[in-house]
């Protein structure tokens, strides 16, 4: 039934159905979506769609990163075990990569500390009252605990047909009132849900868990970064210029990646509406493509300078910006002027990063009669008009 209801005013509402699901039945809709997330596919077909209705997402994109303590874990185990009431969870139907899931809006927490527990990721500690289970996994559990646990029914309450991603945020802010306000670019990633956004996620976690990969360092993924989604915002900005090159219409940098988002989220719905997801997959691919040749290039600069998206690239060194916006902006679209346009051509690599520098030096970026913002769209597209071999 759809849940959606409109007054005489025309407000939006809706009406989430309460119900009561066991941790064992949740432990499985949570290995479900973990495994399509992981997954490679993007066009799912009909048995996909079946395996995985119902999956649930633990963590969408407007979700920050795990931050329960192992006692904080343990408190909740405890909890089950001696019959203090948990909180509700709240829970939204939605589509990913084409099947019916279920996000989590609130309760993301307390969701993962149960599948953690059960997959012996950790210890009970600081129990103070069934203290004799300290230092237990579930596996050295009594079976009485382990049936306990999995048969607990937890109160949740779902709802289905929000009218749109706007909506859904909105409800999860209201249930974190008290926690630290989205960034935009989490903002983005919520709202613009897409092939395109899963991939870019799934690159930049990589990265993020990377140890020898050269472009963690280049992209600069710190935890910091990386949580408030910065790396992302810096990659999308990246793409719209490798397809699409400088816009002298965007007043600020975020509108690259914000306007790349929503383009590519549109391209998507409409062509899966138009039952043409084959063109949203061709599509993919040629951004993945553009953007690996692009990346590959960066490594060849790496072995001259570590950060090769910041003014280090011309020379200029700072140990605060190893990324720097205006360089995500003027290096991809010098990139693309050179073998994407093939507007330029050079006879190698040595002879290339010599005239990108004698340019990059002698440019705005280091005039001193220059005080306005270094990502001033009119000024890159002016300098990579300028750049000839």
């Amino acid at each position: 039934m759809n849940n959606i209801n409109r007054n005489e005013d025309n407000l939006q509402s809706v009406d989430p159905k309460k119900s009561d699901i066991a941790i064992k039945d949740v432990i499985a809709d949570i290995e479900k979506g973990d495994e399509l997330q992981k997954s490679e596919v993007i066009k799912s077909t009909e048995d996909i769609k079946i395996k995985y209705i119902d999956s649930i997402i633990l963590k969408p994109d407007y979700q920050r990163e795990y931050r329960f303590s192992m006692a904080e874990e343990s408190s909740l185990i405890e909890s089950i075990l001696v019959g203090i009431p948990i909180p509700p969870v709240f829970l939204c139907t939605t589509r990913y990569k084409g099947v019916r899931v279920i996000d989590v809006v609130d309760g993301q927490h307390r969701l993962k500390a149960f599948y953690r527990f059960w997959t012996n990721a950790f210890p009970l500690s600081d129990l103070p009252i069934l203290s004799h289970l300290n230092g237990k996994t579930y596996s050295d559990l009594d079976i009485e605990y382990k049936e306990k646990i999995l048969s607990y029914k937890l109160s949740t309450y779902v709802f289905e047909n929000f009218p749109g991603k706007n909506f859904e945020l909105e409800v999860f802010n209201r249930y974190n009132r008290g926690s630290k306000p989205l960034t935009a670019q989490e903002i983005r990633n919520a709202v613009y849900a897409s092939p395109y956004n899963d991939w870019v996620s799934d690159f930049v976690e990589k990265l993020y868990k990377s140890d020898n990969n050269p472009l963690k360092e280049i992209y600069n993924v710190t935890k910091s970064r990386f949580l408030k989604k910065k790396v992302h915002e810096g990659i999308f900005t990246i793409l719209y210029v490798l397809e699409h090159g400088i816009c002298t219409n965007f007043k600020n940098s975020t509108d690259y990646a914000n306007e790349y988002m929503q383009e590519k989220s549109l391209f998507s719905k409409n062509n899966i509406e138009n039952k043409c997801e084959n063109e949203t997959e061709d599509d993919l691919d040629k951004m993945i493509s553009r953007f690996n040749k692009f990346n590959d290039w960066l490594v060849q600069w790496k072995n001259i300078t570590v950060y090769p998206l910041s003014k280090e690239i011309y020379g200029v060194s700072s140990k605060s910006y190893k990324f720097q916006t205006s360089m995500a902006l003027i290096v991809p679209a010098l990139y693309k002027k050179i073998y994407i346009d093939k507007e330029v051509s050079f006879n190698n690599f040595s002879e290339m990063k010599e005239a990108i520098q004698n340019l990059l030096n002698k440019s705005f970026l280091e005039s001193s009669e220059y005080t306005a913002s270094s990502t001033n769209s009119r000024e890159i597209k002016k300098l990579i008009e300028s750049f000839t071999s």
